[in-house]
């Protein structure tokens, strides 16, 4: 992927974002706290078998941040369900499913593969997300 500016980054609202990631990092930090109450500080806390199970509990933290999508000047950087750079001319078209109980936007390749399909409601700053989409791309009346 080239390097390109990032027009608008489109992620989970900030106060599920902070909860989500408070949660996932939360079992660490009472590992740590329990370590800590019972043996003091010690060289305990470098020890390889503590830290490698504490990066891997901070994974889905890491991922809950950065998940959603970024809108770049070729193309769409996807971080939803793994992270995956798509430029605009690999994608053909998308749809918002506005029905009150729905609200999906789903994106599909020119292949008519799904590339992405997430609840609206996941995404800050949609209506901006919405307009770069109906620039580049053509809107589908309603997917098949």
């Amino acid at each position: 992927m080239r390097h390109e500016p990032v027009l608008s980054r489109h992620r989970l609202t900030p106060r599920y974002r902070y909860a989500l990631a408070v949660l996932w990092g939360l079992p660490a930090c009472i590992l740590l706290v329990s370590l800590l109450i019972a043996r003091g500080v010690s060289l305990h806390f470098a020890d390889p078998r503590l830290l490698l199970p504490l990066v891997v509990m901070a994974l889905p933290a890491l991922y809950i941040w950065r998940e959603g999508v970024d809108v770049l000047t070729e193309g769409l950087h996807i971080r939803v369900h793994g992270w995956r750079y798509r430029p605009f001319e690999e994608l053909d078209n998308w749809y918002l499913d506005n029905r009150p109980n729905r609200r999906l936007l789903t994106i599909w390749d020119q292949q008519g593969r799904k590339v992405l399909e997430c609840h609206a409601a996941h995404l800050t700053d949609l209506p901006t997300l919405l307009a770069t989409l109906k620039a580049k791309l053509r809107y589908r009346n309603w997917p098949s």
